[in-house]
C-alpha cells in the first residue's frame, strides 16, 4: 500500500467512521448478477458436453478452473465492499481494517489474473480444434504463440503481485513492523493492465482470419458476430479497468474511492469472458432443445411407411431398395419400416470436429435375376455423427427441409391404406 505524503494526509477531512459517504451497492449487485449468469452458462456447457455430446475436453477443464477463480473474485469483491469498506474514501476506513484490506487486495489481483488466464486457455484449446479442421499451418502457429503468451504473462503478473514489496509482508503490514521497500505499485499495475488488454485483443481476434475464410449461412455469420461482439465487451471492460488503475493508483492517493469502478470492470471482464468462451459449446444444446420441442409437438401425428422405388442406371445392372420412414421434421432419425426395416445409427465421437455432415451408406446391391424378378437387396444403413446431424439441422432452413420432404413424399406411390399409428 502506498503511504501518502504528509501534505496529502493533512489535506484530507476528518475521518467519518459512523455515516461516511459511500459508492452504494452497485458493485455488489453487478458482481452477483454476472456471477450467477456465468454459473448458469458454465453449468449448461458442462451438461451439454457430458450428457449430450458424451465427452469432456481440456477446454472444459480450463473453463471449470476459470469458473472457480471468477466466483472467488466475486466473493472477494463483495466481502471487500461490505466488510472492509472498499466503497469509502480511504481516510474513512478504520485503521485496524487497513492491513486486512491490503491482504484482500493482493488476493483479489492474483485471483483475477488466474481467472483471465484459464479463460484464454480454454478459448485457445477450442481454437486447436478449428486448426485441425482447417489444416492451416500458420493458424496453428498463431494458436501456439497465443498459448505461450498467455502462460508467460500469467507467470509474470503473479510474480509481480507477490513480490511487489520486499519482504512480501511489507505490502500489507500497517503500521509496518519491518523495514523494506516496494516498487511503484501504480506504474507496475498500469503496465500489467496494458499487457492484459493486449492478451484480450489477441484472444478475441485470433479466430477472425479463419472465420472469414469460411462460407457460412447468414444465421451463422450473425452468431459469430454476436460472439465477437461479446469479446469486444471484454476488451472495453479491460480498458475501463486500466483507466481506473491510473486514476486510483497514480493520479490520486484515495485508492478505495477511485478504484471502486476498477473492481466492477474486473468482474464484468472476467465473467463476460467466461460466458463468451462457453457460447460455441452451447450451440448443440440449444439446437437439441429446439429439435426435441419440434418432435414433441408432432408426436400425435400419424406415421407413414412407404417403399422407395428402386433406382436404376444405364451403366449398371444392380439395384437396391431401402424402406425409410420420412419423418416430418427429422428424416434421418432411426425408424424401422415394415415389412423391411431400415435403421440409422447415431454415434458420439470425441474426435468429431468437422462442422459438416459426414455420412456413409453401406449397402450390398442385388443383381437382377435373369427371369426378371427383382429381389429386394439389403437395407442400407445410414451412419450420421450425432453432433454433425444436429449442426446440419440448425443450419438448414426450415422451409427448404419441408419443401424437399414434400417433394419426396409426393414421389412415393399412393398407399393410403397403409397408415400406421
Amino acid at each position: 500500500m502506498r503511504i501518502p505524503p504528509l501534505d496529502v494526509i493533512l489535506s484530507w477531512p476528518k475521518p467519518n467512521y459512523v455515516d461516511p459517504a459511500t459508492r452504494g451497492p452497485a458493485s455488489v449487485v453487478v458482481s452477483l448478477i454476472f456471477a450467477v449468469l456465468m454459473l448458469i452458462v458454465v453449468s449448461l456447457r458442462l451438461y451439454c458436453r457430458t450428457r449430450v455430446k458424451k465427452w469432456f475436453g481440456w477446454d472444459d477443464v480450463m473453463i471449470a478452473f476459470a469458473l472457480i477463480f471468477a466466483i472467488g473474485l466475486a466473493v472477494i469483491v463483495i466481502l471487500a465492499q461490505t466488510m472492509y469498506h472498499w466503497d469509502r474514501h480511504v481516510y474513512d476506513i478504520p485503521l485496524n481494517d487497513i492491513q486486512a484490506s491490503n491482504i484482500i487486495a493482493m488476493t483479489a489481483k492474483t485471483v483475477f489474473v488466474l481467472a483471465a488466464t484459464f479463460t484464454r486457455l480454454s478459448l485457445c484449446l477450442f481454437y486447436y480444434r478449428l486448426v485441425k479442421d482447417s489444416g492451416l499451418a500458420w493458424f496453428s502457429w498463431l494458436v501456439h504463440f497465443s498459448v505461450a503468451f498467455t502462460m508467460a504473462i500469467c507467470v509474470a503478473l503473479v510474480l509481480l503481485i507477490i513480490f511487489l514489496c520486499t519482504p512480501v509482508k511489507y505490502y500489507w503490514e500497517f503500521p509496518p513492523t519491518t523495514s523494506g521497500y516496494c516498487l511503484d505499485e501504480g506504474k507496475a499495475t498500469l503496465a500489467a493492465g496494458i499487457i492484459n488488454i493486449s492478451a484480450d485483443v489477441l484472444t478475441t481476434l485470433l479466430p477472425v482470419p479463419l472465420v472469414m475464410r469460411l462460407k457460412m449461412p447468414l444465421r451463422q455469420r450473425i452468431g459469430c458476430a454476436v460472439i465477437f461482439g461479446m469479446g469486444f465487451i471484454v476488451i472495453v471492460a479491460a480498458i475501463v479497468r486500466t483507466y481506473y488503475i491510473w486514476k486510483g493508483l497514480i493520479d490520486s492517493y484515495d485508492e478505495t474511492w477511485y478504484s471502486w469502478p476498477l473492481w466492477i470492470a474486473s468482474s464484468v471482464e472476467v465473467d463476460i469472458g467466461v460466458i463468451c468462451a462457453c457460447a460455441p459449446a452451447l450451440k448443440t444444446l440449444i439446437v437439441t432443445s429446439r429439435i426435441g420441442t419440434t418432435l414433441g409437438g408432432s408426436g400425435d401425428s400419424p406415421r407413414r411407411t412407404d417403399k422407395i422405388p428402386p433406382s436404376s442406371s444405364d451403366n449398371s445392372k444392380s439395384t437396391s431398395r431401402s424402406h425409410l420412414n420420412f419423418g416430418k421434421y427429422m428424416p434421418w432419425l432411426s425408424v424401422k419400416s415394415e415389412p423391411q426395416g431400415g435403421s440409422v445409427r447415431l454415434h458420439d465421437s470425441p474426435n468429431d470436429t468437422h462442422p459438416w455432415l459426414d455420412w456413409k451408406t453401406q449397402a450390398k446391391p442385388q443383381t437382377i435375376p435373369a427371369n426378371g424378378e427383382n429381389r429386394e437387396g439389403e437395407t442400407p444403413v445410414l451412419q450420421i455423427m450425432r453432433r454433425q446431424s444436429i449442426e446440419m439441422e440448425s443450419m438448414r432452413p426450415r422451409d427448404s427441409r419441408e419443401s424437399v420432404e414434400e417433394h419426396e413424399l409426393t414421389a412415393l406411390p399412393d398407399t393410403r391404406n397403409r397408415w400406421t399409428a
